[in-house]
């Protein structure tokens, strides 16, 4: 019996060392790094709201602007540097091209007994020759344009286990990696 009270506090403290445990903090813009501070200034006026954060998991620091730009809901994520990570468009699951859902339905099928998706999201990485300013002015004049990944926050469940969990797939829906996502964190993660 003590042997099995144990091993399950292992396996509790194991789970949450490996967890996204993210907190945000609103900042002011002068608190975002200076780099970044005037890539929204060509689409400000179009934008319903801006507002930045501070985000820190424990090991890494970044910021984030979000933003809504008719009716899409934009994340753009930062290093403390100013350079650009990536900018993510919140989408429906009826946009996903329905071979690739079919990758990713697949893929969960397969891993858990049952799924629900809470949140999925177009990520967008600069792997082009623009300047991280002109990359995410065209991704706000072209949502559409093709993007990096899908992140997919959903609900998984197995017969032993029952958790919150952010997935990556690339274009195509071929799974990458998934991470814990914990309660503290799951508010804000679903924007």
């Amino acid at each position: 019996m003590k042997y099995s009270v144990f091993i399950f506090f292992f396996w509790i403290s194991l789970s949450f060392a490996q967890a996204k445990n993210e907190k945000e903090e609103r900042i002011p813009l002068s608190e975002f790094p200076k780099i970044a501070q005037n890539y929204f200034n060509s689409f400000s006026h179009k934008v319903k709201y801006l507002k930045f954060y501070r985000e820190t998991d424990g090991e890494k620091q970044s910021f984030e602007a979000k933003f809504k730009i008719k009716k899409l809901y934009y994340s753009v994520e930062f290093d403390t540097e100013g350079k650009l990570e990536d900018v993510e468009i919140v989408i429906k699951e009826k946009y996903i091209p329905k071979s690739t859902f079919s990758e990713i339905s697949g893929y969960f099928d397969a891993n858990y007994r049952k799924t629900r998706l809470l949140k999925i999201q177009k990520q967008y990485v600069n792997y082009t020759n623009r300047s991280d300013k002109a990359f995410l002015q065209h991704i706000v004049e072209h949502p559409n344009d093709r993007h990096t990944h899908f992140e997919i926050i959903a609900e998984i469940k197995t017969d032993d286990l029952h958790e919150l969990r952010e997935f990556t797939f690339d274009k195509n829906g071929k799974f990458e990696a998934y991470r814990k996502v914990t309660s503290s964190s799951y508010e804000h993660a679903l924007y």
